[in-house]
């Protein structure tokens, strides 16, 4: 009933269901975009199916289906059954300096191209290398690979060329925003919470302490970044 309500509402060309990440993934746009959520066509969807007025039926239907789950859930508890639910966790994977690095794709704002970073006297040091201009919003954009303790790799300091696959990736946590480029953004994977392995005695570059555990993706592992420490270290060495 859910979808035929959506269906009504959305009179747009859904390409994400047939290009898109719901379909064959043909879109030359996910290249740049990693996923249609942050495409402008995406978007501008979402926005007219919230502008639109509901139809007649429209709460009624949605009156029913949260009556009914909330009969289901009663007469699950009064049963005594245990219902089981394992949390997914979604992650944007990229490289960095030889690592394979995941963040939580909620703290993702957008993946661009590389573009010019402007250095400010006196300020700028290994860690903070100057501000950057996306879409007329003026960021700070630091070094993740020196706020990890990474090492340069040969590759890492060959420069870029007309097609390298280095981009810059926006992330917000509240009213914290910062970027950082990366070699390469990989896509993004789901993962139970089970899935998550303890940090390893010996990890090869990125620093313990940033490592919150360590996931399997594409017969690789990947280092799963302690977020609220990232942005918390941010915060205390640069504001």
């Amino acid at each position: 009933m859910q979808k035929s309500i959506v269906s009504n509402q959305l009179n747009v060309q859904d390409c994400w269901n047939h290009i898109g990440v719901e379909g064959d993934r043909t879109c030359p746009e996910l290249k740049a975009v990693i996923h249609c959520r942050n495409c402008p066509v995406y978007s501008a969807a979402g926005r007219s199916l919230l502008e639109r007025e509901a139809p007649p039926d429209y709460l009624y239907e949605w009156t029913n289906i949260l009556a009914k789950a909330q009969v289901d859930e009663f007469e699950e508890q009064s049963s005594g059954a245990i219902v089981q639910s394992a949390q997914t966790i979604s992650v944007i994977i990229f490289r960095l300096l030889g690592e394979l690095l995941a963040l939580p794709v909620r703290l993702l704002q957008e993946v661009i191209s590389p573009c010019v970073i402007h250095t400010l006297p006196h300020r700028s040091n290994e860690l903070f290398l100057g501000l950057v201009n996306v879409r007329g919003e003026i960021l700070m954009c630091i070094s993740l690979g020196n706020l990890l303790n990474l090492e340069a790799t040969a590759d890492s300091l060959t420069p870029p060329s007309l097609f390298s696959s280095k981009r810059m990736v926006v992330v917000a946590s509240d009213e914290d925003r910062w970027v950082f480029t990366v070699d390469e953004v990989c896509g993004v994977h789901r993962f139970q919470q089970t899935e998550l392995q303890d940090i390893p005695v010996v990890i090869s570059k990125a620093t313990e302490a940033y490592t919150k555990g360590v996931i399997h993706w594409q017969g690789q592992k990947v280092n799963y970044l302690d977020s609220d420490l990232l942005f918390y270290n941010l915060n205390r060495r640069l504001l």
